[in-house]
């Protein structure tokens, strides 16, 4: 199992609510025409007693069987095919501050 891991930063101008209702009610849809996409998580940043803003919003797991499933599932995001889900990004995203990596999963506690 592959998988793409993103850290999600919202933009300025939105609160961090606003961020994760968006981010669960509507964007979340775009995972359905993702090819290849096994499984979808969302990991939504919470604020601590006393603690603040956290340092980042988000973080999104994209899961994939193998190395080459990812390779075309990022070719379809990155293609005319994918500007629908990188236009709706922009809505609540600071696509500038957004980072990844692909990533082999390691499981030490089942």
């Amino acid at each position: 199992m592959v998988k793409f891991v993103a850290i999600l930063k919202r933009r300025g101008d939105i609160s961090l609510e606003e961020f994760s209702r968006y981010w669960y009610e509507e964007h979340g849809r775009f995972a359905y025409v993702v090819p290849n996409l096994r499984r979808y998580v969302q990991n939504h940043a919470i604020r601590l007693p006393g603690g603040g803003e956290p340092p980042i919003d988000g973080i999104g797991e994209y899961w994939f069987d193998d190395l080459a499933s990812w390779q075309e599932s990022s070719e379809f995001y990155l293609g005319e095919a994918g500007k629908a889900i990188r236009e709706d990004e922009a809505k609540f995203m600071d696509r500038n501050k957004i980072f990844g990596v692909v990533a082999e999963e390691k499981i030490y506690i089942p």
